[in-house]
């Protein structure tokens, strides 16, 4: 039995890992659906893939304007307006627009940056003619240059996600260290809580739980409706590794359903009746509440510092590692828990 009751801490554990990575996972994707950094990425990625940072060429403006790339956004590309950009341009558009430029050039001209002129050259020299093989080697290239776009959104992601975990963990006061202590003591709680885990890991993470896209090359517009939808097959090898969802082709949430998704979880976790939230303060008549907050913050920190840490990283790993997690340590507890009871 003792075997038993570690292993359901360490499944209560666990779930309440994925429910605040959940949290982090969707104030990400708010902030991401206001500043729109993927977009930004995906711009700059094209950029340095083209061997013109500096757009020089205005090679990045025709790209951006031509009608296959065009239609995934609304307006015209600007150097100076940038909200509005795709975070997901697929590589079958930027190819064919970049064959299209090459041999049908607008009337004011055109010039090609050195890596375009380059590369362009050789995938036409090796495709001999076929028309297939030229867009193929193109198609290629731009995601081979996308792998570096989908590095930059997976070390800021980690940092943003474990700056907001820490924030989390202080705003409703989840210390790992003390839910584990109450789980170990209370035989209700962590039942309640296997209970739920083992309904939680027979569900997919639908749409309502998703928190991520694909990077550039590989997602769908922050606002869910200027980029269109991914292909079917889209790898999800190819999401980010902390917030991969096993759903490819769904579209990223906007605003409202992050928002939705964080008042939901925030709920889920305050019925489940975890050691978590602030207790009110006990004011003397005259108090200022905020000033108390301050005088007592050194203490709190000292009581529940190194909890609080705890539980930021692990949110920074991301729901969809803790929700396959749970469904694993649940698998091993379905083929131990008979011989457990038999003891």
């Amino acid at each position: 039995m003792f075997g038993s009751d570690i292993l359901d801490i360490v499944i209560g554990m666990v779930f309440v890992f994925l429910l605040l990575s959940l949290i982090c996972s969707g104030l990400n994707e708010f902030l991401e659906a206001l500043v729109k950094n993927r977009a930004r990425d995906l711009e700059r990625g094209i950029r340095e893939l083209i061997g013109d940072p500096e757009n020089a060429t205005n090679f990045v403006d025709k790209i951006y304007n031509h009608g296959l790339v065009n239609s995934l956004f609304k307006g015209c590309y600007s150097s100076d307006k940038k909200r509005n950009l795709p975070s997901y341009i697929p590589a079958t558009n930027f190819a064919l627009a970049v064959i299209d430029l090459v041999k049908n050039p607008p009337a004011t001209g055109l010039k090609l940056p050195d890596n375009v002129k380059k590369a362009y050259s050789i995938f036409e020299t090796q495709a001999a003619g076929d028309e297939a093989k030229l867009q193929a080697n193109l198609e290629d290239w731009f995601n081979t240059g996308m792998d570096r776009v989908s590095g930059w959104y997976r070390r800021r992601a980690q940092w943003i996600l474990i700056a907001l975990g820490l924030i989390v963990a202080i705003a409703i006061n989840a210390d790992a260290l003390q839910i584990a202590r109450v789980l170990s003591n209370d035989a209700s709680l962590r039942k309640g809580l296997v209970a739920m885990a083992q309904a939680r890991a027979s569900q997919p993470l639908t749409p309502a739980v998703q928190t991520a896209a694909p990077p550039a090359n590989n997602t769908v517009a922050s606002n869910g409706t200027s980029a269109g939808d991914p292909p079917a097959t889209a790898p999800v090898s190819a999401m980010p590794a902390t917030l991969q969802t096993g759903q490819a082709g769904q579209t990223a949430p906007t605003l409202a359903t992050s928002a939705d998704q964080v008042q939901q979880t925030v709920a889920a976790i305050e019925s489940i009746g975890l050691p978590v939230g602030w207790k009110p303060a006990k004011l003397e008549p005259g108090e200022n509440a905020w000033k108390h907050a301050v005088f007592a913050a050194p203490g709190a920190i000292k009581e529940h510092g190194i909890g609080w840490l705890l539980t930021a990283i692990a949110a920074s790993m991301g729901a969809p590692f803790w929700f396959d997690l749970v469904g694993k340590i649940v698998s091993v507890r379905s083929t131990m828990k008979p011989q457990a009871d038999n003891s």
